[in-house]
């Protein structure tokens, strides 16, 4: 059984996830907004993007940016009861529902993948990249946001992360290297990295 299919089967345990994700990417959600210029693809959709509340800080400081938050139904269901993505931000956003094993929505230029890749081995990581290929434009971009590990023998708290994905969800974390060949078997060219105030970097590829 799946970490997933295990949270889907334990509610308590999942709203637990839930706010742990969250508090995550509200502590590292505006470094990540201001290192790179997300405006410029007009449209973005974050993909898997849970809650909404990396997006919301995406938008507030991007205010000509579009928004899609595309995840699995049950999980936009507490996207909507969180309630990040209202108010101000409502008239830029729309909800989607999304499978990225199955099918990624297109309609966007730009395509945000925060902590997705990270979660899953290079072959189930290659099936997502395929589906994100189909929906990303040619004049568009997929955005992960990732750790990047470094490819010299140095301290890391990655490193253990790489551990801590291994043994709950068969993940890993890479380094730029293995994110570029990744990438290139699913249809993409590494474009650039761009380092944050965060531990993450935000990997732009562009359609090969």
């Amino acid at each position: 059984m799946s970490e997933w299919e295990y949270l889907r089967q334990h509610p308590e345990l999942a709203r637990t996830f839930d706010d742990a994700m969250t508090s995550n990417s509200d502590l590292t959600g505006a470094t990540i907004a201001a290192a790179y210029d997300f405006g410029a693809w007009e449209s973005i959709m974050d993909v898997g993007g849970g809650n909404g509340i990396l997006l919301s800080h995406v938008l507030k400081a991007h205010k000509k940016l579009r928004g899609v938050l595309a995840d699995q139904p049950h999980v936009l269901e507490r996207a909507r009861q969180r309630g990040f993505l209202g108010g101000e931000l409502a008239a830029r956003t729309s909800i989607q529902e999304c499978d990225f094993f199955r099918e990624i929505p297109s309609g966007c230029r730009g395509y945000l993948m925060k902590s997705v890749i990270h979660d899953w081995d290079d072959e189930k990581a290659r099936e997502i990249l395929v589906q994100c290929r189909r929906a990303v434009p040619a004049n568009g971009a997929l955005l992960l946001v990732e750790w990047g590990l470094s490819e010299a023998n140095l301290p890391s708290t990655g490193k253990l992360m790489d551990l801590v994905m291994l043994v709950l969800t068969g993940g890993k974390e890479r380094t730029i290297e293995e994110y570029r060949a990744l990438l290139a078997s699913g249809g993409f060219q590494l474009q650039k990295v761009t380092p944050t105030a965060s531990e993450y970097a935000i990997i732009e590829a562009i359609p090969a």
